[in-house]
């Protein structure tokens, strides 16, 4: 459909869809209660999207197909997904590496051993070399996220805390306190305490 106006010595063409087809060549003689003539109707559905194994949080997925329908005869748009990652309560993560933390005790620390630590897939052994320091990071490689990119997986980062013990018993505490002789550090002896010291000065 097209309007013609003169102005001067030029012309002006408008051209633009039938208002009443819209371009399609056709209408219908009494309009669908349900789409209105417009040959679709807007309704929500849930479909199953696959995610890749390491999603980053804020991925974009594209699903052909899946979007608004087009207009009659022409393909449905698609659909565009927004990958949110949930946080997790055991492990961080530093994009393809996983961290996570563990408590060892003084021995462990001081002379080394294994643990056993959680990850992605079960738990793994770790070991602890003798003179470890409180939140020294330890790695375990592979056992981290899949890479999107170039294969393998990251690593998983664990860091170790030293508890210290809140309660001991009269052998431990005999253990202990040797040690410090032994090291040559000044530590209270005996089992008074603070406020007894105070009575008794």
């Amino acid at each position: 459909m097209s309007n013609a106006r003169r102005s001067g010595y030029s012309q002006f063409i408008t051209i633009g869809p039938c208002p009443k087809c819209r371009g399609r060549g056709q209408w219908p003689e009494s309009r669908c209660k349900r789409c209105g003539g417009e040959g679709r109707i807007a309704e929500t559905r849930t479909i199953g999207v696959d995610i890749p194994a390491g999603a980053p949080d804020g991925l974009q997925l594209r699903v052909p197909g899946r979007g608004a329908a087009g207009d009659p005869g022409a393909p449905s748009g698609d659909l565009y997904v927004f990958v949110r990652v949930r946080p997790n309560r055991t492990f961080e993560r530093d994009e393809d590496d996983v961290l996570l933390s563990a408590n060892i005790t003084f021995p462990q620390a001081a002379l080394g051993g294994e643990i056993e630590v959680p990850t992605l897939e079960g738990s793994a052994r770790l070991h602890v070399p003798s003179g470890t320091q409180s939140h020294t990071l330890l790695r375990l490689r592979g056992k981290g996220l899949p890479r999107m990119r170039g294969g393998g997986r990251g690593d998983q980062l664990v860091r170790v805390v030293v508890v210290t013990p809140e309660r001991l018993s009269a052998e431990e505490r005999k253990l202990l306190e040797r040690l410090a002789e032994l090291q040559g550090n000044g530590v209270a002896t005996g089992h008074r305490g603070v406020f007894d010291r105070f009575r008794n000065s």
